[in-house]
């Protein structure tokens, strides 16, 4: 029987749209154990500082009010879903000095009080952790599809089984976080490309308003590799004909530039 405690809150909705990617040397590896994690009210949050940089861990559960978070022993904090309701993922975002970030999903810890499943996914639904059984105890996430884990906006942690819901509990999420890169800059270049048709046979063009283009690549949202191209720094649109590779679903377009990169989704009919 659940003994976690449960606390009513009012949910401020959080939707992290950044799908733009910007890494270099600048790395930081960082461990958000979640024992100084705060209950806002809206969400659940936890603040690291390194140096002069501010990091703001968040974790929402959209529209259900019920994000709880609990002591194991000795200041251990899990967050966890303290309700029985059909809505529980959880969506995780970092923010750096107050702008979304990037990262790389390295590892998260779990603990629970019952057998159950747990999955992982990022912000386009690609595959990070299989939806796997885990039984009582505690332990970490497997990670089974690193590429997916990588340059990250967001994660979301699904329960698949509502019953779970206030059996699992996690913390120790371990990440590795790149530079931010400017809202002025997102939009730019989220403005500037764009795929169509969308859906689409598989015969699709880049539209592309004067940005110098490096690569693009093209995968399953399991992460496999369909194909991949150097653009060369062109700065007009680019067809590519799919149509032979492809089978109706749903895949991800990498475009990248010298500096940052951008996610597209492709919805192949």
């Amino acid at each position: 029987m659940k003994n976690y405690s449960f606390t009513t809150k009012t949910l401020l909705t959080f939707s992290c749209f950044l799908l733009l990617f910007y890494f270099n040397g600048n790395a930081q590896t960082l461990n958000f154990t979640i024992d100084n994690a705060v209950d806002n009210n809206t969400s659940i949050t936890e603040t690291l500082t390194d140096g002069t940089d501010t990091y703001i861990l968040t974790a929402d559960v959209p529209g259900s009010g019920a994000e709880t978070l609990d002591n194991l022993g000795g200041n251990d904090l899990i967050f966890y879903f303290g309700s029985g309701a059909s809505i529980n993922t959880f969506f995780i975002t970092i923010t750096k000095n107050g702008s979304p970030v990037a990262f790389t999903l390295n590892g998260i810890d779990y603990d629970t009080l019952e057998d159950g499943f747990i999955s992982i996914v990022n912000q386009d639904d690609a595959e990070i952790s299989a939806n796997q059984e885990y039984l009582f105890g505690s332990g970490a996430i497997n990670i089974t599809n690193t590429t997916n884990a990588m340059n990250i906006s967001e994660f979301k942690i699904i329960q698949p089984d509502i019953s779970d819901n206030t059996d699992f509990g996690f913390h120790n999420i371990n990440v590795t976080i790149g530079e931010t890169l400017n809202i002025e800059a997102f939009a730019m270049l989220e403005n500037a490309i764009s795929i169509f048709p969308n859906p689409s046979n598989g015969n699709i063009t880049i539209k592309n308003s004067s940005i110098s283009l490096k690569n693009v690549t093209v995968t399953d949202i399991n992460g496999r590799i369909i194909t991949s191209q150097n653009l060369n720094g062109i700065t007009t649109g680019k067809n590519l004909d799919l149509s032979s590779k492809l089978s109706s679903g749903l895949y991800l377009i990498n475009i990248s530039t010298e500096s940052a990169s951008i996610v597209k989704k492709l919805i192949i009919q």
